[in-house]
């Protein structure tokens, strides 16, 4: 019987039940305010490595997470997955397809779950992190992020994510539109799938843009290799996973990962601050704004920085009375 009270759900998710851990994600994707609540229970968190795959629709990503889940499962590693869908800006509702084409991933050692995105900016969900956050206390030796697929704005799994595969296929277009896709700047790994397609001139392009990248390479000493696949038969996922795990040595031996997670809590914490600035702005200020204001940006709409200065400074000065 599926239950909402939170000590029963935790009691539960540490003796591993799988139930619990998908109960403890829907009611933190539906109240972020929540996490801090489920997150005191748990004082000594594991460190899960985090592969981030982004890369326009159509490209494969997540027929090549289910070929690498599978692989990394049979390595004996525990694997979460966080497939993240657009949401439409209508509805709020979205498909969560993802579900359908994972569906037939080994489930003792890998948890798959969708989420929307829910209008968040990037490629990521709101609730991302804290679901990181879940699978590491569960026990998940890798999580796997999925971005929503949009294209060239999705870069905010650079500060989730441990390291990021950046997916292309042949046919997406020339050189010049590889390298004004932003999302190629922030891979570890550049992986051209469905090779079978003619993947090996789009990966001579991808060479030869990181051939010009000698700044970028320069930030970390790492190269990013180009690995050509096939997700639909398994060719190249073995090579792969021994990139991914020649990354993670790197950014280990530099004491760059360190800095990646200590960076990853840091932005957390400046989110959470943002949040609840905001609720407050949205609960308290909003509702108060008076009408004679309004009507001045009404009447004259650049005004809407003078009257936004006036309010701030309202704001804070009220904040000071009371602490004086």
């Amino acid at each position: 019987m599926r239950t909402d009270n939170l000590e029963e759900l935790i009691a539960k998710f540490k003796q591993k039940d799988r139930r619990a851990l998908a109960r403890l994600i829907s009611l933190i994707e539906n109240d972020p305010e929540l996490a801090g609540k489920v997150f005191k229970h748990f004082n000594k968190p594991n460190d899960a490595y985090i592969i981030g795959i982004t890369g326009p629709p159509g490209v494969g990503k997540s027929t090549l997470i289910n070929q690498l889940a599978q692989k990394l499962a049979e390595e004996g590693k525990r694997i979460g997955i966080i497939s993240i869908d657009p949401s439409s800006p209508f509805s709020g509702g979205a498909f969560l397809g993802d579900r359908i084409r994972m569906s037939g991933l080994q489930q003792d050692k890998i948890f798959m779950r969708s989420m929307a995105s829910r209008g968040a900016v990037g490629g990521l969900s709101r609730a991302t992190f804290d679901i990181c956050l879940l699978y590491e206390a569960f026990g998940m030796d890798i999580v796997i992020v999925e971005t929503v697929g949009a294209g060239q704005s999705e870069v905010e799994v650079l500060h989730l994510a441990d390291t990021i595969l950046v997916i292309n296929v042949p046919g997406l277009g020339d050189s010049i539109q590889c390298q004004k896709a932003g999302i190629i700047e922030i891979g570890d790994i550049l992986v051209v799938n469905k090779k079978d397609l003619g993947g090996e001139e789009i990966a001579v392009q991808l060479d030869l843009i990181l051939d010009d990248a000698v700044m970028y390479i320069g930030q970390t000493g790492w190269r990013p290799p180009v690995v050509q696949t096939n997700s639909i038969s398994g060719e190249g996922i073995d090579e792969l996973i021994e990139e991914i795990w020649n990354h993670k040595e790197h950014i280990e031996l530099a004491g760059i990962l360190e800095q990646k997670r200590q960076k990853r809590l840091k932005d957390k914490l400046i989110a959470l601050i943002q949040f609840k600035i905001l609720n407050y702005v949205m609960q308290h200020i909003y509702p108060t704004i008076e009408k004679t204001k309004l009507n001045n940006i009404y009447e004259n709409k650049y005004n809407v920085y003078d009257v936004a200065q006036s309010i701030y400074n309202d704001f804070f000065s009220q904040l000071k009375g009371r602490e004086s």
